[in-house]
């Protein structure tokens, strides 16, 4: 029996049992009752560290008697929150979707810090903004960060791009010492006066969200992509990646030819990057690359031809859902068989788990990779077949063969993964262990998958620009609710003739077509930067922030903002349907983009080939716009942070 064994081991036993079972067994004897009563801090912290429940740095406070909120941990209730997250991310517990107002309109890319409960957020239209994410308030803006900028986030450090292909950094105000700013690359006057002006205008006693500069790193050559994992930013050229220490601005390792020959061909054009403190993973049209650090050799590379042909196909759920409060709508499993498409597709994104031993791909036609052990294959210790599970979220038979893939985001401690794509909105449970500690083990393949309800809308669901995930939530870009309503006008077909690709600065001229209902607004002719993934344009209209120097919200403050309006009820006007001139025409005649409205287009026509839409130019009558630039893309839309908790 368990209560005659010494005590130290039957708590060692017991904290095996998944949480529910803790509390059943102290039922089953007055002997266990008191076992478990009388050593019920012990039990669960051991669970919390079995399952990883906890932080080091938790564990280090805890042990000096004082965690990071200056209390004692409370293990039990820190299982039972542990508990119901984990129901919450499988659709069994409530979840509550939020619209985050503070952060205007036009949100481009996000960055979240769960432990200060801040979101920042770039837009198409220029400037940076840390709203609290839980009142709703902006804390701290500045409209120093240019438009479509791409920011990185990690340890108090954002990183945003410019114009000139230069890399700001700036430092978490509280984690500021001006004695340590690094003697190179320091700040310029632009940036200096910035902050300053930022400061002034959002004052607050203790600095929360605010940030300073800390550095302005010059890169050697124009980079694609750039990816920051502390202490590490990893910024990518065509053939080249620089890694450089961000505490200290110094550049620590050159990764060269990462587009060198294979027996497979090349690595491609680059469409994302990832780094942790071993290796460099790079993600392009052909194939998927991972690097060694400290010497650059490729330990690894995988090709889309490579891939398996088994898949597990991810369904609807049949049944009731088992919480109709939640957003979370379990789906199923199977396995099928599939011919892999002969269109040329590549790889979306790739992520390496916290840990260092896994890593999560996503492909643009939809399938989703898991990769446990990864290290595995560089030793021929296993095959890919073996060790990774393949997640199928394109299923349709007539749209096998399209790319749908969006955006891939992985959680940093809960083994979570959430995927966008044109069909949907999708959080996949990755962990093995928690599905054991929660008595809930999913049949094969030991992954379970979710569907995010009321964000189903294609067109919305395409023009997800960002998607980050943290222990307790998920943060993306959506259409805002106040303009769901809005009548639709007339669409209006649209002809663009691009610019040749030669020029330095692409002009192509831009017309925003307005609801009757509201001012008419005339976008101005644009200047576009033949550039890459860190690519931007010019300033469009935009929303401006709602402003607050307070750190804590007053008796005054607005109330939550509404939930999220189910598309199918509700929804902006149809995207409109857009053509490529088909016409030959002379490049050498051309000095910049036509565009010609075509006011006979029939609605019913524009509604019913919507679905058909390829990615050459996409164009909406209330704020959507996407605009292809050298085969990158530049989206204008008017959408804004929408949080789902949990």
């Amino acid at each position: 029996m368990l209560h005659e064994l010494p005590t130290e081991i039957a708590l060692y036993i017991a904290s095996y049992l998944p949480i529910q079972c803790l509390r059943n067994i102290s039922l089953v004897s007055r002997a266990w009752h008191s076992l478990i009563t009388h050593n019920v801090q012990a039990v669960y912290h051991n669970t919390a560290i079995l399952h990883n429940f906890v932080h080091h740095a938790d564990l280090q406070a805890d042990s000096s008697g004082q965690s990071p909120d200056t209390k004692k941990i409370d293990w039990l209730k820190l299982c039972q929150r542990r508990f119901q997250i984990e129901r919450g991310w499988r659709g069994k517990a409530p979840s509550i979707a939020r619209e985050l107002n503070s952060t205007g309109k036009f949100v481009h890319r996000m960055k979240v810090d769960q432990k200060e409960n801040f979101v920042m957020t770039t837009r198409h239209t220029g400037g940076l903004s840390v709203s609290d994410y839980h009142t709703d308030r902006v804390l701290w803006a500045t409209a120093h960060a240019d438009d479509y900028a791409h920011c990185e986030y990690d340890h108090g450090y954002i990183i945003f791009n410019r114009h000139d292909n230069n890399k700001e950094v700036w430092r978490y105000a509280r984690d500021f010492q001006d004695s340590e700013i690094p003697e190179e690359f320091k700040p310029d006057d632009a940036m200096v006066k910035a902050s300053r002006e930022a400061a002034e205008h959002h004052p607050s006693p203790t600095n929360r969200g605010h940030f300073r500069p800390w550095a302005l790193l010059h890169v050697p050559e124009f980079t694609r992509a750039f990816r920051f994992s502390y202490p590490t930013l990893l910024s990518a050229g065509v053939n080249h990646a620089y890694l450089w220490d961000v505490p200290t601005s110094r550049l620590v390792e050159t990764i060269s030819n990462i587009q060198a020959p294979n027996k497979d061909g090349t690595l491609g054009p680059l469409s994302y990057v990832e780094v942790n403190d071993q290796y460099a993973f790079f993600c392009g049209s052909n194939q998927l690359r991972i690097f060694a650090r400290d010497g650059g050799a490729l330990v690894y590379h995988l090709c889309m031809k490579n891939l398996q042909f088994a898949t597990w196909d991810v369904l609807p759920g049949i049944g009731d859902d088992p919480c109709p409060s939640s957003l979370f709508q379990p789906q199923r499993l199977h396995e099928a068989y599939h011919v892999p498409s002969t269109s040329q597709s590549n790889f979306i994104a790739a992520h390496v788990s916290s840990s260092g031993k896994d890593i999560a791909v996503l492909t643009a036609p939809g399938i989703f990779i898991w990769i446990p052990g990864f290290e595995r294959l560089f030793h021929r210790e296993t095959t890919l077949t073996d060790i990774a599970t393949f997640l199928n979220f394109n299923t349709s038979r007539d749209g096998g063969g399209r790319d749908i893939s969006v955006y891939l985001a992985l959680g940093e401690s809960n083994e979570k993964a959430a995927i966008a794509t044109r069909k949907g909105l999708f959080v996949v449970s990755l962990g093995p262990d928690i599905s054991k500690l929660t008595a809930e083990v999913p049949p094969r393949p030991g992954l379970s998958v979710c569907r995010v309800a009321k964000y189903d809308h294609s067109r919305h669901l395409s023009f997800i620009s960002c998607l980050q995930m943290t222990d307790t939530g998920l943060f993306f870009n959506w259409y805002p609710s106040s303009e769901q309503s809005r009548p639709s006008q007339p669409a209006r077909r649209m002809v663009v003739i691009p610019p040749p690709p030669q020029h330095g600065h692409l002009h192509v001229p831009v017309q925003l077509s307005q609801s009757q209902h509201t001012n008419p607004v005339q976008a101005p002719t644009q200047a576009m930067p033949a550039v890459g993934v860190e690519g931007q344009s010019n300033h469009l209209p935009g929303l401006e922030p709602i402003e607050s120097s307070d750190d804590e919200m007053g008796e005054d403050a607005a109330p939550d903002p509404p939930s999220p309006i189910i598309v199918e009820e509700a929804g902006p006007p149809p995207l409109v349907e857009t053509h490529e001139e088909e016409e030959d025409v002379d490049e050498d005649e051309i000095d910049g983009g036509d565009l010609v409205v075509d006011d006979d287009a029939d609605d019913f026509e524009m509604e019913e080939e919507e679905d058909e839409l390829v990615d050459d130019f996409q164009f909406a009558g209330d704020g959507f716009m996407q605009v292809i630039v050298n085969d990158w893309f530049l989206p204008i839309n008017s959408s804004m942070v929408h949080y789902i908790h949990v």
